[in-house]
């Protein structure tokens, strides 16, 4: 089968893994300069909207909606959890760090919980159509109540928009563009994010394909988002703690 130009999607992923590595670089103690870390934030804002996007793909092309969306709330519950336990330990064992510093072995950021809500808002909505009567309506109440919590989560007031236009109008390009526009009004009016474009030619670059298809490729990044931020934390305690 003949390889369609541009990039897929595990090659897009590897790419906003490597800017929100950079990004997150300022969460370390001394890891950067304020001006680094700032152009790191600026070159890095394609991150959330690209991953969004790539969640949708998941939700039109998955072979089973139900277990993709369990997937991804237990895998959120979990790294949630994670990061409560991690900041409980590290915190717990600093006695010699001041807590001034304890902002530094905390996870500070998870834009996941954003994401899977927007894709969960979306998946009831999908389920109404196949349903009658109080089921229905329970779907469709679901669907909102999951876009009220993620449109008011991190990033939620760019993400939940980008991705419902995204879904609803994913073979309208024209009309998705216009709609993507509209998110960027919203985002420099709401967030003053006036960075959130950047995130438009990977969207043109992508080629609708998925790219490595076996379990590290599928898993690798369910792994990585917690890792490297647990990994940031953990730098910080060792060296607080000299």
């Amino acid at each position: 089968m003949t390889q369609r130009r541009g990039l897929n999607g595990f090659q897009i992923k590897l790419i906003m893994a490597f800017l929100m590595v950079l990004n997150h670089l300022e969460f370390g103690y001394n890891f950067v300069s304020d001006d680094l870390a700032h152009v790191f934030l600026i070159i890095s804002r394609c991150v959330a909207p690209m991953f969004a996007y790539l969640a949708i793909e998941g939700i039109i092309y998955t072979r089973n909606l139900k277990r993709y969306c369990l997937r991804l709330v237990m895998w959120t519950i979990l790294v949630l959890a994670g990061n409560k336990l991690l900041t409980y330990l590290l915190i717990n064992f600093s006695s010699t760090i001041v807590e001034s510093n304890y902002i530094y072995l905390k996870i500070r950021t998870f834009i996941c919980p954003t994401i899977v809500a927007g894709v969960l808002c979306i998946s009831f909505i999908i389920w109404s159509k196949d349903s009658k009567g109080i089921v229905r309506s329970l779907f469709l109440m679901m669907s909102a109540i999951c876009f009220i919590i993620g449109f008011w989560s991190e990033w939620g007031v760019v993400l939940l928009p980008f991705m419902l236009i995204t879904y609803f109008l994913h073979n309208k390009k024209g009309e998705r563009f216009l709609g993507y526009i509209a998110v960027e009004i919203i985002a420099i009016l709401l967030r003053s994010e006036i960075y959130y474009f950047f995130v438009f030619p990977f969207i043109a670059l992508y080629n609708g394909e998925r790219g490595l298809n076996n379990k590290f490729g599928k898993y690798f990044f369910y792994v990585f988002y917690p890792l490297h931020l647990w990994i940031i934390a953990f730098i910080n305690f060792i060296i607080l703690s000299r």
